[in-house]
């Protein structure tokens, strides 16, 4: 008999494969489930795995593709199915489950704002509560799915049925009005330091509209590179922990910033200890904004190994906020 508290148990009895050999398959995905070592959680991994191209396995089940092919294998009773069809039957058996045990991922989601870096976004769907944490990629996944209070699915990538929210009205008037094409050099340094010293978000998503620099960004070791990357820019990343923004890291494409153009836009910098003797020299600068929560230092890397002249040319810049705490 179906087991009454194991929902995808019964979910599955209501699956029909149709022909023999999706029929064996599904007798083994069954029998998997009948055994413990397929979960409802483990169903949405499957989904996402077998959509991507990838291997996976569940102690004595497992899920091989070759080519056009997938081989569902329970202990060593093999059957063979189209993978888009055995796609087909995971996702019937998990619109079969309680609204709370959907895969969310698969259906059309509209997100909103909630000014939380670590968890910036939520949202409602079949009466669930839904909310997205971001995590430190790339020792975690990018994104995690909580359902109703609880961890529900990671995600390596923004499901493309998922809506983001709008960048938040204030934001965005701002991000509208200096979306200009400026060129790269100490003055948008500077302008771009005094934005986010009045940043007062956490949302390492928002930094970029904050800027006024429209593109998507993309997970990268531990970052989020901006595509495109803004003129004048080889990269343009966002830095990250726990979800909350923690800096901007600019890779110039030329050679056109001088330390004589930062010193006479940021004022004079200071040379912090350098953590190599071949590593390249670093000036700080420190902006400040009256009134504003943040400073920001300005670190600017030099090509030459020795103390940089003035008219040494700069290799990356870093932008980073230090939060301004009032004096009791």
């Amino acid at each position: 008999m179906t087991d009454p508290e194991n929902p995808l148990l019964a979910a599955s009895q209501w699956v029909r494969p149709g022909e023999p050999g999706l029929s064996a398959c599904w007798e083994n995905v069954v029998s998997g489930i009948e055994r413990g070592w397929l979960s409802t959680e483990d169903v949405y991994e499957v989904i996402t795995r077998l959509r991507a191209g990838h291997d996976i396995g569940f102690q004595g089940l497992s899920f091989d593709r070759l080519g056009n092919r997938l081989r569902v294998t329970n202990h060593d009773v093999e059957a063979w199915c189209p993978p888009e069809e055995m796609i087909r039957l995971l996702t019937t058996l998990i619109q079969g489950l309680p609204p709370s045990a959907r895969d969310f991922p698969a259906i059309a989601v509209v997100w909103s704002h909630t000014g939380d870096g670590e968890f910036p976004y939520r949202a409602e769907a079949a009466g669930d509560e839904l909310t997205i944490r971001v995590n430190d990629f790339p020792a975690e996944p990018p994104y995690t799915l909580i359902v109703n209070g609880r961890a529900h699915l990671d995600l390596e990538d923004w499901p493309p049925g998922w809506v983001r929210p709008e960048i938040p009205l204030p934001l965005a008037e701002g991000a509208q009005a200096r979306r200009r094409p400026v060129p790269l050099d100490a003055g948008l340094l500077l302008e771009w330091a005094e934005m986010l010293c009045r940043f007062g978000s956490d949302d390492p998503t928002l930094v970029a509209p904050a800027l006024g620099l429209p593109g998507e960004l993309l997970p990268r070791r531990g970052e989020v590179a901006l595509r495109p990357a803004p003129p004048g820019a080889a990269e343009l990343v966002i830095g990250s922990r726990d979800g909350r923004f923690r800096y901007v890291k600019i890779m110039l494409a030329t050679t056109t910033i001088i330390r004589a153009d930062l010193d006479a836009r940021l004022g004079a910098g200071y040379i912090p200890p350098r953590l190599h003797w071949d590593s390249p020299h670093t000036l700080v600068y420190r902006v400040e904004v009256p009134g504003a929560p943040y400073s920001c230092d300005v670190a600017a890397d030099f090509y030459f190994t020795e103390e940089p002249k003035a008219t040494a040319t700069v290799l990356e810049v870093t932008l980073r906020r230090i939060p301004v705490y009032p004096l009791m």
